[in-house]
């Protein structure tokens, strides 16, 4: 039997990073210009679901008809479902005791819902106005239903992606 010898080949990502960069996929689908987030649901190192930021079923995209914003609330934009709220959605029930992954620590109404799946870690990369009151209560949120917050390094996956095509 003949052995066959194979150049040097790139590290594997970790868990982390694979499921980070499963959520950078998933941003890619997002419909709202104003931020593109990607969510990833895994349990048992298996995807649950997946969201991405996009107007509710049969409503029109932002990239449509625009962004729905009110002056008076800040430039957030209000037509459409966060990428968290998303992929809770697609089934809740198989949520109890997973781990979300996202591009953002999540806001207080996805934090709501997240709570009311059950998920038990949030692992997210960037905060976004995070002195903002409704951050502050997310977090205060996520600490008062034992919900574990970890925040990693920003996952490269275009670094990653091109390792591996030069190594084949």
């Amino acid at each position: 039997m003949k052995e066959t010898t194979f150049p040097p080949y790139p590290p594997r990502p970790t868990w982390d990073e694979y499921f980070m960069m499963m959520a950078k996929l998933a941003a890619v689908m997002a419909t709202c210009p104003k931020r593109h987030v990607g969510a990833v649901v895994v349990k048992n190192r298996r995807i649950v679901t997946t969201g991405f930021n996009g107007a509710p079923p049969g409503l029109p995209h932002c990239t449509e008809v625009g962004c729905l914003v009110f002056e008076d609330e800040g430039t957030s934009c209000r037509r459409v479902l966060h990428a968290e709220h998303n992929a809770i959605l697609q089934d809740s029930g198989k949520m109890n005791g997973a781990t979300i992954y996202t591009s953002y620590l999540p806001c207080l109404d996805c934090m709501k819902a997240i709570i009311g799946a059950k998920i038990v870690e949030i692992v997210y990369e960037k905060e976004s106005g995070s002195a903002k009151k409704r951050y502050q209560e997310s977090r205060s949120f996520a600490e008062q239903a034992g919900i574990h917050l970890r925040k990693i390094p920003a996952v490269d996956i275009a670094n990653y992606l091109l390792k591996h095509e030069q190594a084949h």
